[in-house]
Formats: structure tokens, sequence, C-alpha cells
């Protein structure tokens, strides 16, 4: 018995001891990767940003993200076997549309001038190709000896049936509503919405959590369902008392946007990757982009637009 209590004793002492020294775990670097983040939709040009991965330790500035944009690319989108080739323009060049589309897309608003603190944002387009529902759009990307690719397509539009808010369950928040919304599932399996929501003048923002639905557990039927208020990326904090709610004396603006089952697919497992972040019990998640030879989504929009009024 005494050898075995000063072989415990041993034991925990080298524990303790090991848990004092300095460990230094050297992280290979991986290899970059470039990073396409792209769309089209019905009446509106290509927009495409492309940018290369960043170290996951590297330090994260205004300056560092603005030097991830990828410049001078060969960047053409085809459909009906005709190509354009989509030019290179940095923020403050852009229209008001284009603005806006990159706004909701990444749910910011792009500022240029790095100097200033801001990421100098740049992105790929061409105003002589407007998008078209039905169709199929064809990436293709060339930069310093890489070459990638892929198809999306802009479905048919399927807009929501109505809205409607139920007051907030606690009197005390009387002020507060949900806001929940009717839709009919066509009976053709694979339908896939990503959505967003603007209320009174703010940009539109994607669902927090969760941006992106499908029709795989209600094909054919129709759902009575709330809808969480989009929110920013990027902030450090939400507000869990306020967060989903809309106020009294909003105008709420949803924008429901049909997608295709891949685009659907890189949203979906993007967003759960983001949730489980961190999580020692969340199962291993692979973002499923539809880029070939590199990361990222090209997917197409169809958005139908419904607003309300939110009064007492």
């Amino acid at each position: 018995m005494p050898k075995l209590k000063f072989i415990l004793i041993t034991l925990c002492g080298l524990l303790f001891f090991s848990c004092e020294e300095d460990i230094t775990i050297e992280v290979p670097p991986g290899e970059e990767q470039l990073v396409v983040e792209g769309h089209i939709e019905p009446g509106a040009p290509p927009i495409v940003v492309l940018t290369r991965t960043v170290p996951v330790f590297s330090e994260i500035s205004a300056a560092a993200l603005s030097g991830a944009f990828v410049h001078e690319a060969q960047v053409t989108v085809s459909v009906d076997e005709k190509s354009y080739t989509l030019k290179e323009y940095p923020v403050g060049a852009l229209n008001d549309n284009v603005k806006q589309a990159l706004a909701m897309q990444f749910g910011v608003q792009p500022v240029a001038g790095a100097a200033s603190g801001n990421v100098d944002f740049f992105v790929y387009t061409s105003d002589e190709l407007l998008g078209e529902t039905g169709k199929s759009y064809t990436l293709r990307v060339l930069h310093e000896g890489r070459e990638l690719s892929a198809v999306t397509t802009i479905p048919q539009y399927n807009p929501l049936d109505s809205l409607w808010v139920v007051p907030h369950p606690d009197p005390a928040q009387d002020s507060l509503v949900s806001l929940y919304y009717r839709y009919a599932d066509p009976d053709t399996l694979g339908n896939s919405i990503r959505y967003f929501t603007k209320r009174n003048s703010e940009p539109f923002y994607p669902g927090l959590l969760l941006s992106v639905l499908s029709d795989e557990l209600v094909n054919g039927a129709t759902i009575d369902y709330p809808l969480d208020r989009g929110e920013p990326k990027g902030q450090e904090e939400v507000d869990q008392d306020l967060y989903s709610y809309f106020g009294i004396g909003d105008t709420v603006t949803v924008r429901w946007a049909a997608i295709d089952i891949a685009h659907y697919r890189f949203w979906y497992t993007l967003e759960n990757e983001q949730n489980n972040n961190g999580s020692p019990i969340s199962s291993p998640n692979i973002t499923q982009s539809n880029i070939k030879g590199g990361l990222g989504i090209w997917g197409g929009y169809a958005p139908t637009y419904h607003t309300i009024v939110i009064g007492r």
C-alpha cells in the first residue's frame, strides 16, 4: 500500500508540474485559396466579390481585410452561349443599387476607404448582363494560374402568402411584437428560400442564426411560422430581450428570395458552422461550396418583397 501511495503522489506531482510548463504549438499555415461571394438576380447585374483566405491566427484589421481582395482577375459569366466579362470596381464607383445588393449579401454597409478605418471594398460586375428567372449562369474566374468555376440558376418566384404580427407574451413588453408569415410551398421537392428583413430606413439584413429555409419537411404544405428579425453581421453582442422582435410603429419589409438547392446548402452549412463554433458537443460540419477550385458561393436569387406596417 505505501508503494502504491508513493506512485500516485509521484504521478500527481508530474501532472501538476506539466501544467506549469509552457507549451508552444506550431500551427502550419494552410494553403491560400481564393474565395468567391457572388450572386445574380432578375433585372440586376452579376456581383462577384473575390478574396483570398486569411490565416486564422493572423492580425485582423481593416488594412488586412482590404489586402485580402483579389485584383486583376479575369471574371466572366456565361448564359445562353454568350459570355460577359466583369470589370473590377472600388465600392466608391458603384451605383446605389449595387451598394444595396452588397449590403444585403454581407449584412453590413460597405464603405470605401481603408485609411479611415473602413474596409476598402472591391467588386466585379457588368451592367451589360441582367439576370432572368429560369436561366442558368456559369461563372469562371482566372487568376495567377488558378481557375475557379461554378453554375447557378435563378429559380422562379415563390412569394409569401401573407404577414401578420403577434404580441409579446409578456404584457410589460407590449411595445414589441413577433412577425409571422404564411407560405404555401409548391408540390415539387427542392424549393428553398433565403430571407432578409428591413425595418424602417435600415438596410436589409439576413436572419442572424439561420437565414435559409427548405421544403424538405413541408413539401406541398401551407405553413404559418414566426420570422426572426434580420440582424447585421459582426455584432459583438445581441440584445437577447429584443432579438427577433419588431416594435409598434415599425414598417417592416421582408425580402423573400427563392434559391436553388446548392445555394441553400451553402448558407445552411455555413450558418450552422458559425452557430456551433467553439461548442464541444456540436457535430462536425463542412461548409458546402459550389465553387470548383476554390471556396464560397455563386448563387441566384428570385426575390419578392412583402411589407407590413405594425400598428396597435
